[in-house]
């Protein structure tokens, strides 16, 4: 009886554990921020400006490598609007993540960059970025800050 005893509390110990397991993975916190930067990336890849500036927080702020912080979407929309005339941009998260109060969230990952340069030459950058998110009181995710650097050596 021990014997199968055993057996029953394991099987129950294994189902309570696998219930555990399936409700993490499904409903998580972090897919409404997934949700919002891939939308993101769809109008900035789609070059609308006012789409693009739309999903950024009133407060925002973008840290572009070497210009100044541009904060308030006034000057996001003149950083936005000068990636949109002198590059391609794509960029693929693989980290998210959502504070425990839920009021902030983060995307993070790799970016694609082709750049427009002198005669006809497109210049190539790879790197890596960061978006911080804010849960707007109507549940939407907006960026807050958004920032980047390449893997390339200065040139």
């Amino acid at each position: 009886m021990r014997s199968s005893h055993r057996i029953l509390i394991w099987l129950a110990l294994l189902t309570a554990s696998l219930g555990v397991a399936v409700g993490q993975t499904s409903g998580n916190a972090e897919d409404p921020v997934l949700a919002a930067d891939a939308a993101w990336l769809k109008v900035y890849a789609a070059k609308d400006l006012d789409k693009s500036v739309a999903f950024c927080d009133d407060e925002g702020s973008m840290l572009v490598p070497g210009s100044p912080i541009a904060t308030g979407k006034a000057a996001i929309a003149k950083a936005i609007a000068s990636d949109f005339a002198n590059s391609d941009l794509v960029w693929h998260p693989n980290k998210s993540g959502v504070a425990r109060s839920g009021e902030l969230g983060y995307t993070s990952g790799t970016y694609e960059m082709r750049l427009k340069s002198a005669p006809g030459k497109t210049i190539l950058d790879k790197g890596k970025y960061l978006t911080v998110w804010k849960k707007e009181a109507d549940g939407s995710w907006k960026v807050l800050f958004d920032m980047f650097n390449s893997d390339l050596p200065p040139s």
